[in-house]
């Protein structure tokens, strides 16, 4: 797992932002602290920081030249089948210098050019230069696990591993309002987009040419279609969902440096877990709970899963003092407003984690995969009309009375009941839209300035290129799979994660996201994956056996994070948003002033807003101080 950083210059004054090589790589210390290095020629600089995972000898430090050194290599990422790859390119007579993966995927792109890439099990974001033809061609893994960003102007191409390196190359900063209007509604801007124009993520599965300043996108992957093309028993796809499951985890137990699992005690890394244990001796698991908040603390399940599989297990109780303490090292870090509170319990849990080990197992994927989510059972209920119309009606008048949060258990059935009764007459695609979103366009339209809300309405183009699948395929609810895969899991999940992770020089492999698994659950009917009863079912059924009771029947909780108890009265967080005048708010011509000025929390007071939205606009303004001023 490392950064990379790169400039290909199509004139003297392309090659003069080459200068910034060093500042971009500078930004990426965290994701590489290992090893940093560089290749300069006169028209294309490229970097690599590295950490080390596989062949931790320094004759795998990269940049990388193949034994010709026409073509220089920079990667970010893991190979698991690697040595078989390797073993089918030695039978042609290829000889290999070092045991990396990065050898075999350069050895396999000179022979297969763009299509070696489908041959590669694993996550990256990797750069091939060509010197002779001088050709660039950079490359995304097939769910966005690993990001790439791009800029181009008539000057130069430049790409990075996240946004603030592309930024060191001093590229202009011009807000895309749109997605900042859809920040507020999701507290994460979708991947499709970035915050500043012109500055673009590479899509997952496809990768770009440069030559002088032609640019080509090509895809070497595609999610599946929603059509089930899967035509055998429920009984044999559980048993090839089982081997492909267990499969996908013993590759990705391949490291030469200490592994170990998060395990959250749900589902899905209990099932990570449970199939490490017995492949990987002495595994250690990592879970974080809330101290003295029952509602958020799941690590008595997580002890309890850990202990079934024998796993030495690292339970770290969060108090108020663990969120004052690292919140601002959190929001550091991330180089777009990024609001899924959820983040900081993953930066506090990657931070601790990595004094263990360097690599760990996360059940990232299977929510979006396999129909786990609340939204799935609701949107389900919708289309079976499943669900007690009389008392949703009863419960609809009576809603105005009855106080909705996320901090209580009834609070947050309450919250969950009143947006089902507001998205149960929707359309296919306003359904999920709406069933995605933390705060309503309407409601972010009230918060911002009006000249700031007429300037950013592409965000309703933006929302029919979301739901288009679900508008093509109204009946088939398979589409909400593609689209929460295309959106949310790359948007949201995977950003979180990497993004907190790297930030304390930890690796984290999803076993859900193998595209060999995936590809064969996207086969198969909505059904299998979700009924009435149960979501992630042929997950259920496929390692119910090897599961402890409390985890396998245990409902589906989302992982919440106390805010208002957490965050609301934290004062280093009160400091900060003191600083946001009104003369600030005026000046920076975003925000209503009425809506800033309640943002700023009273002493003795609880908060008068959604949590989650006081949440995005201090990260939001946090972003904005340090990034647009």
């Amino acid at each position: 797992m490392c950064g990379i950083s790169g400039i290909l210059a199509f004139n003297q004054v392309g090659a003069f932002y080459m200068i910034n090589l060093a500042k971009s790589l500078d930004l990426l210390s965290k994701r590489g602290p290992d090893a940093r290095g560089t290749y300069i020629e006169d028209s294309y600089a490229v970097g690599h920081r590295r950490l080390s995972i596989i062949d931790t000898d320094f004759r795998s430090n990269q940049p990388m030249k193949d034994e010709t050194e026409r073509y220089v290599i920079s990667f970010n990422g893991e190979i698991f089948n690697y040595k078989a790859i390797r073993e089918s390119l030695e039978s042609i007579g290829i000889v290999f210098k070092t045991n990396s993966d990065t050898e075999v995927l350069l050895q396999n792109y000179i022979l297969k050019k763009e299509k070696a890439f489908e041959d590669f099990v694993g996550f990256f974001a990797v750069a091939i230069y060509d010197t002779e033809e001088k050709e660039l061609i950079i490359c995304r893994d097939r769910y966005g696990i690993k990001p790439l960003l791009y800029f181009q102007d008539e000057d130069k191409f430049v790409f990075a591993s996240e946004l603030k390196s592309v930024l060191a190359y001093n590229v202009p900063r011009v807000l895309d309002k749109s997605s900042v209007h859809q920040y507020f509604q999701f507290n994460y801007i979708p991947p499709q987009n970035v915050v500043f124009e012109n500055i673009h993520k590479l899509n997952p599965g496809q990768y770009i040419k440069v030559k002088k300043r032609e640019v080509k996108q090509g895809a070497y992957y595609a999610l599946p279609g929603v059509s089930s093309t899967y035509k055998k028993t429920y009984s044999e796809a559980v048993t090839e969902f089982k081997m492909l499951m267990e499969q996908s985890v013993i590759d990705r137990l391949v490291a030469d440096v200490p592994l170990g699992t998060f395990l959250s005690g749900g589902l899905d890394s209990s099932i990570i877990t449970g199939i490490a244990s017995q492949h990987y001796n002495n595994l250690h698991s990592f879970s974080i709970g809330f101290e003295g908040l029952p509602v958020f603390d799941e690590s008595k399940y997580a002890l309890a899963a850990a202990k079934h599989f024998n796993a030495r297990h690292h339970v770290f109780q969060l108090t108020p003092k663990d969120f004052e303490d690292h919140v601002f090292d959190a929001l550091d870090y991330i180089d777009e407003p990024f609001a899924d509170s959820a983040m900081l319990p993953m930066y506090i849990l990657s931070q601790k984690a990595a004094k263990h080990l360097k690599v760990a197992l996360s059940g990232d994927g299977a929510d979006e995969l396999l129909g786990g989510y609340n939204k799935h059972a609701a949107d389900l209920k919708v289309r079976t009309g499943d669900y007690p119309k009389f008392l949703m009606s009863a419960f609809q008048l009576l809603s105005p009375f009855i106080k909705e949060g996320r901090s209580s258990k009834f609070g947050n059935l309450v919250r969950r009941v009143n947006k089902f009764n507001r998205i149960k007459n929707q359309s296919s695609e306003d359904r999920y839209y709406s069933m995605c979103l933390t705060t309503s366009p309407d409601k972010v339209d009230s918060i911002l300035s009006k000249s700031f809300v007429a300037e950013s309405k592409d965000w309703i183009r933006r929302k029919n290129i979301i739901t288009q699948e679900l508008g093509a395929h109204k009946q088939n609810f398979n589409a909400v799979f593609v689209s929460d895969m295309q959106t949310v899991l790359p948007g949201d999940m995977l950003y979180k994660t990497d993004m907190m992770s790297m930030a304390n020089g930890l690796e984290v492999r999803v076993p859900f996201l193998d595209h060999r698994l995936v590809d064969f659950a996207m086969s198969l009917p909505s059904e299998y994956k979700i009924d009435g009863e149960r979501r992630k079912k042929i997950a259920r059924d496929a390692f119910g056996k090897m599961l402890p009771e409390e985890v396998l029947h245990r409902k589906k909780k989302g992982f919440d994070v106390p805010v208002e108890d957490y965050l609301y009265h934290n004062e280093r967080i009160k400091a900060f948003l003191n600083t946001c005048t009104s003369d600030f708010i005026k000046e920076q011509a975003i925000f209503e002033p009425a809506f800033a000025e309640v943002m700023k929390p009273k002493k003795g007071k609880r908060l008068q807003i959604d949590a989650q939205l006081w949440w995005a606009y201090v990260v939001f303004q946090y972003w904005y101080k340090k990034y647009c001023i």
